[in-house]
């Protein structure tokens, strides 16, 4: 009876990661498309980027940014955003660590600046990355419990 306690929870594990690969995925193609559909307004520019907060443990962390950019008019944009480790390169954002504001790369859309892309965070390879290695690990947990079903039906 303990081997299908085990064998259900390493499915449950391979379904959320997959589900979760599947939402790293929509991340990318929504980033994707932004860039794309976006092309004859998206502009580049320096900016600021200062990280006001880190949460979380070893494996996840939460980072709490404030960046700031000037638009092609010299006017000011400052946003609060919140990144994860899992959608953006948190080794970039630790080395901002007690750093204060840091020069960042910042593509934006001129008619809506809401709308904005840091490089140097590479969001969109991230994403793309997560939902590779996440189906993967996915797929590997349904194997392990279809396995482990199987040795204990035998």
């Amino acid at each position: 009876m303990g081997i299908f306690i085990v064998a259900i929870f390493l499915l449950l594990i391979g379904y959320l990661s997959i589900g979760i690969a599947k939402i790293s995925g929509g991340k990318a193609n929504e980033i994707k498309k932004s860039l794309e559909n976006n092309k004859e307004n998206l502009l580049e520019t320096e900016g600021t980027l200062e990280l006001i907060k880190v949460e979380g443990g070893w494996r996840f962390r939460s980072f709490d940014v404030r960046i700031e950019f000037k638009n092609q008019n010299e006017k000011i944009f400052s946003y609060d955003k919140t990144y994860t480790s899992t959608e953006s390169r948190a080794s970039f954002l630790l080395k901002c660590e007690n750093k204060g504001e840091v020069a960042v790369t910042v593509i934006y859309n001129k008619k809506n600046p809401s709308e904005y892309y840091i490089k140097e965070l590479e969001e969109l390879e991230v994403s793309e990355n997560s939902k590779i290695g996440l189906t993967i690990i996915g797929g590997l947990f349904i194997l392990v419990g279809l396995c482990t079903i199987y040795v204990g039906i035998k």
